[in-house]
């Protein structure tokens, strides 16, 4: 019963090991071999002569990793039972 059971959790792993396979072979190498070949970082960096967008992506980086971590010492607190 188990072998049946075993080879049965074998054959999905390895269907999933399938389908992760070809979804890597489709992909490109880098993602960012389309953004290379274009004039995109040409107009970022004209944008970013009046907008900061690396400061504004910075801030929210770090808007965003607070927000976790407080998240998480509230899971965590809870877990405690030290809040309601």
């Amino acid at each position: 019963m188990f072998k049946i059971l075993g080879l049965f959790f074998q054959k999905i792993i390895d269907l999933v090991g399938a389908a992760l396979n070809f979804l890597v072979t489709i992909l490109p190498a880098s993602p960012f071999q389309f953004v290379q070949g274009s004039g995109f970082g040409d107009i970022v960096s004209k944008i970013n002569y009046f907008i900061p967008v690396y400061e504004f992506l910075a801030i929210i980086q770090a808007w965003l990793l607070a927000i976790a971590v407080y998240y998480l010492y509230s899971i965590f607190a809870r877990w405690m039972k030290a809040i309601q």
